[in-house]
């Protein structure tokens, strides 16, 4: 796993071939904020956890704008 300090650093770095496997701080954000990070400590979380996953999915799909980069075909 490669560790970049900025998005400059990770440009400049001679392995980068894909920038839609970039995303922001808030795009980060609004991932762990959907429901399956937010609900864990639910006393229902496995019971809903389907739910939860395609509230996720469809949050992911969203915030990467749908690029083949991000799914998992």
């Amino acid at each position: 796993m490669n560790l970049f300090r900025s998005e400059e650093h990770a440009r400049n770095w001679s392995g980068f071939g894909n920038p839609p496997g970039l995303l922001s701080l808030q795009d980060y954000m609004t991932i762990f904020g959907s429901s399956v990070m937010r609900e864990r400590t639910s006393d229902a979380y496995i019971t809903h956890l389907k739910e939860f996953g395609q509230d996720t999915a469809a949050v992911i799909k969203q915030v990467t704008r749908d690029d083949p980069f991000w799914r998992r075909d």
